[in-house]
């Protein structure tokens, strides 16, 4: 596997900009690239003094965070294309039809028997990924918060608070100060599974490792564990809009 360039990031104006650094001894000069995947890439020559980077950059705002848009913008109207032409969305691990309806007012999700029916102004069809994400992350927030309050019952302990993000390689973790983030997207997978990244990660503020201790924690309360973490290696990668 290719190695990644390692990434950093910068404030421009109200933007907090993650980019990956190459050094190059081929280049002449600093060199910005905008990629739909890897977002902004900065290949330096082999000997570019680093501490000369942010006031580059800096000097490059406008065009940078241009690009970025646009790049944005882009990939949001090929994956609400995608999303249209697929014409299925995925929640607790059964598939519904999506049916769009253009209509006006404020954009709206209502899951009636097995239909998600999207409503939105025919103008913000664009938008339709980000609306149906925004309705999963409220779905995600009330599930995920109700097997929260019953796994911490079974397991007698307390946490702090729970976020509910967008996390790329993860699908749960824990803080120190007993904070809990779990991904979005579980909420496309079957309960058992949800559940069993819950009493993963709770398990955690008891055991802050992958010890058998931590194990054994687990499976007292999640006894199919294995069966639920296999599931999420063969499918997780379905589990996105």
């Amino acid at each position: 596997m290719k190695k990644q360039p390692p990434q950093d990031a910068i404030q421009l104006g109200q933007h907090l900009v993650p980019y990956r650094l190459k050094r190059s001894s081929r280049a002449g000069k600093v060199y910005l690239k905008i990629r739909p995947a890897e977002g902004l890439e900065v290949v330096v020559p082999a000997k570019y003094p680093l501490a000369d980077l942010p006031f580059l950059l800096k000097s490059r705002q406008t065009w940078i965070l241009q690009k970025l848009a646009l790049m944005s913008q882009r990939a949001g109207h090929m994956k609400a294309n995608q999303l249209a032409e697929r014409q299925e969305v995925r929640l607790l691990g059964r598939y519904y039809r999506l049916v769009t309806v253009f209509q006006e007012g404020p954009p709206a999700v209502e899951a009636v028997d097995d239909k998600i029916i999207v409503m939105l102004p025919q103008n913000l069809q664009d938008r339709l990924t980000q609306v149906l994400e925004n309705w999963l992350r409220q779905q995600a927030r009330t599930i995920i918060m109700e097997r929260v309050e019953l796994a911490v019952k079974k397991m007698n302990i307390t946490y702090n608070q729970v976020f509910i993000k967008d996390q790329k390689t993860r699908w749960g973790s824990c803080s120190n100060r007993g904070n809990l983030n779990f991904n979005y997207r579980l909420v496309m997978a079957p309960l058992p599974v949800i559940d069993y990244i819950v009493v993963h990660e709770l398990a955690h503020l008891v055991e802050m490792n992958h010890s058998k201790k931590f194990w054994a924690l687990v499976e007292s309360i999640c006894p199919d564990y294995r069966v639920h973490r296999q599931w999420l290696k063969e499918h997780g990668a379905e589990l996105t809009l």
